[in-house]
């Protein structure tokens, strides 16, 4: 029987992923701490996600396309969501796109988010929708979509956020094709 063995640097890779491991798995000693401060400047995420607040925001999406030499596009997506409950928001979005070949288009939809504050300036907000749209140019026709958007949150100041993520549109039903890509947002909240 030929016993064959891991390079070194493969053995000290696997050691030091199994004592990280164990590391994150032991108990650790806790202690007591002081209540945490009330209010924006002491809160994670700056107090983003609280009930009762409104969150105005503009969506900004552009690209370049090869497929059917389809050229560029831009779109900017305006949007209102409000937090009924802590870090559960509702809220709507209209959607102006411009493209090569006069593509112009139209789109108005309803979502829900998730606000998850991970520190004191940075934080997720997943939304969840669906939308209609409507388009002029080369690609004529209207479709219904399910939007899927998982920015990632930079909280700037108390009040001000800019936050990039992956989005994709299923489409539900019309004419228009699936689309993803990554998108920015820029906001603020009252």
């Amino acid at each position: 029987m030929v016993r064959h063995f891991l390079s070194p640097v493969v053995t000290k890779a696997v050691a030091a992923s199994v004592v990280g491991c164990a590391l994150l798995v032991l108990p650790t000693q806790a202690r007591a701490q002081d209540p945490a401060v009330a209010g924006p400047s002491g809160a994670l995420g700056q107090g983003f996600g609280a009930q009762g607040q409104l969150v105005i925001s503009g969506e900004l999406n552009a690209g370049f396309s090869k497929t059917n030499h389809a050229g560029w596009t831009a779109s900017v997506q305006p949007a209102a969501d409000y937090f009924v409950v802590p870090s559960i928001s509702i809220g709507a979005a209209v959607t102006l796109l411009i493209g090569a070949e006069d593509r112009k288009g139209f789109g108005i939809g309803g979502r829900a988010g998730y606000n998850l504050n991970v520190t004191e300036h940075v934080g997720a907000w997943p939304i969840v929708g669906i939308s209609y749209a409507k388009e002029t140019g080369p690609f004529e026709g209207s479709a219904t979509y399910l939007n899927l958007y998982a920015p990632i949150l930079y909280h700037i100041v108390p009040h001000l956020f800019a936050g990039i993520g992956p989005f994709y549109n299923a489409k539900i039903a019309g004419t228009g094709e699936h689309n993803y890509g990554v998108r920015s947002v820029v906001g603020g909240w009252f």
